[in-house]
């Protein structure tokens, strides 16, 4: 499977996330998505090494399983609804999806003449899943999907990283790993928390 295929997989991933109604799918595709980053992982380091393993396992555990297992238990620990639909309707949120599309094409050919033509199709997958996280943000209404959406957008700056620099020292990905986690379940602990006090208010 070539580099640049691995990357447009899981920019599908992304945009299913994005346009998925039903959040325990969006939190199960979201685990798919952290282990099919194992893919370019794989086929940018070459899996040699100490750092190749060390990163691979840090892939595993904080996006195959810490993060979908967070929002699982969340959502619920507070009975979160199951359905939740983007704020502005679908064909808008296709219709930001599309207007990137044809930004990031525009600028590609600037883009891999700054950073190179060496994966020059991955790098745009890997700029528009960026952008699918940062749409989330506007778009979604559920806190999980919000979530979700910047899971995605972590994602996409973890494989900008890859594709433009491998080799980075362990303790900044350990870190960049870590502070994603500490995000989510500070999100998750403070919906937990104000959910008790609107129920306490309530009686």
């Amino acid at each position: 499977m070539s580099a640049d295929l691995s990357y447009l997989i899981i920019l599908l991933t992304g945009v299913v996330i994005l346009l998925e109604n039903r959040l325990k799918r969006v939190v199960i595709l979201l685990g798919i998505q952290g282990f099919l980053l194992l893919l370019p992982l794989y086929q940018e380091e070459s899996g040699d090494g100490f750092h190749s393993i060390f990163l691979a396992a840090m892939v595993i555990v904080f996006k195959g399983f810490l993060t979908p297992i967070i929002l699982f238990w969340t959502a619920r620990r507070i009975h979160s609804p199951e359905s939740t639909f983007p704020k502005v309707g679908y064909l808008p949120t296709l219709a930001l999806l599309f207007a990137g599309a044809a930004a990031c094409y525009f600028f590609m050919d600037m883009v891999s003449a700054f950073f190179g033509k060496s994966h020059q199709y991955g790098l745009l997958y890997v700029l528009l899943l960026i952008y699918i996280g940062v749409i989330g943000f506007i778009v979604r209404r559920n806190w999980i999907g919000v979530i979700a959406c910047f899971s995605i957008f972590e994602n996409g700056t973890f494989l900008l990283t890859l594709l433009l620099k491998s080799g980075v020292p362990i303790g900044s990905e350990f870190g960049s790993f870590l502070d994603a986690v500490l995000i989510i379940g500070a999100g998750a602990a403070l919906r937990i928390n104000s959910e008790q006090y609107k129920g306490e208010v309530s009686r």
